[in-house]
């Protein structure tokens, strides 16, 4: 098989166009690709997750999750994340991604749109992002033993075809399909887990059915404090107090307190702290995300540490277990 070019990418636009496609696959395996580097690809029904190793292009230092989203038949529909590099730019940045699966040659192909001035080692000449299954293939002459999903009738479906090559508008088309409280749960138990591109993704499909919901802004925020995108976070958690009630905007300013502490700003970090107590907020119990950040307030002063103890005395006061970013019950 000869390696993918420019010419795949042009060859998925052109499918979609067509409103044909592949019955959805079952996608497993270890992926690579010329630039992005070795990648694991799961599925789990139509939703894919790629994780990749330590190393790479990117020099990530653990694995990570990098690829996340679904598929629409054989288009998947989903967020990349990539190092970066530029003056201006962050050292990662999460973006929409569309991608077309051939099943018989196992190759995803898209592109990545960056931001102006931003490049990456991660991806090829004009984003060009593709993946070629790692595992050798079957013998010359033995036929291929398709996996389950493989072995549907590959008979062209008609599929509604987006008003534009977008990721962003192609899910668009999905929002109405969203389980807005399973979303949200996904998304705060992906918090817990300090997992920032994962809850990413599940606020981002609330947000595409309701851009006011505070519980998704919040969580929007937060998942941009953990990645160090403090300009992000503090944007979507002033969104969150606009739009959520007085709960939600105690929790929007106890994580801004956070954000602005990170930022060195110890001023501001108390204003939003003595906000958040003042609007009724109080700490989770068995949050390690939020047990974290309280020490790093604690550790700021009496100021501080009076302010969270009225926290948490109101807490054991009223007996009550108010839901903070990061709990699995938004």
């Amino acid at each position: 098989m000869s390696p993918p070019t420019t010419t795949l990418a042009l060859a998925a636009v052109v499918c979609l166009a067509s409103g044909f496609a592949w019955a959805g696959p079952a996608v497993n395996g270890p992926f690579k690709g010329d630039a992005f580097g070795p990648v694991e690809l799961r599925t789990d029904g139509d939703h894919l997750v790629g994780t990749a190793p330590a190393g790479g292009p990117c020099n990530l230092s653990g694995a990570e999750q990098v690829l996340t989203g679904d598929f629409q038949d054989n288009v998947f529909v989903g967020t990349v994340t990539v190092c970066q590099s530029g003056e201006a730019c962050e050292l990662t940045g999460t973006y929409p991604v569309l991608l077309v699966y051939n099943i018989e040659d196992r190759v995803f192909a898209g592109r990545v749109k960056l931001e102006p001035g931003c490049g990456s080692d991660a991806l090829g000449d004009k984003g060009l992002l593709v993946l070629r299954a790692a595992t050798p293939e079957p013998t010359q002459g033995a036929p291929a033993t398709p996996q389950p999903a493989e072995r549907q009738a590959q008979v062209p479906v008609q599929i509604a075809p987006p008003s534009s090559g977008s990721a962003a508008q192609v899910a668009a088309q999905r929002r109405e399909a969203v389980d807005v409280p399973a979303a949200l749960k996904l998304g705060h138990q992906a918090l817990a887990a300090k997992n920032a591109l994962g809850a990413t993704q599940q606020f981002q499909l609330v947000l595409a059915q309701d851009k006011n919901n505070a519980s998704a802004l919040t969580g929007m925020g937060v998942a941009s404090f953990l990645r160090n995108q403090q300009g992000d976070a503090l944007r979507y958690l002033e969104l969150a107090r606009n739009v959520g009630n007085l709960q939600a905007r105690a929790e929007a300013s106890f994580w801004m307190a956070c954000v602005r502490l990170a930022e060195r700003q110890p001023k501001p970090a108390q204003d939003a702290l003595r906000r958040a107590v003042k609007e009724g907020w109080s700490p989770p119990e068995d949050n390690a995300l939020v047990d974290r950040e309280l020490q790093r307030l604690s550790g700021e002063g009496p100021l501080f540490e009076q302010l969270l103890k009225e926290a948490r005395g109101r807490k054991r006061a009223q007996g009550r277990d108010p839901q903070g970013a990061g709990s699995v019950s938004p």
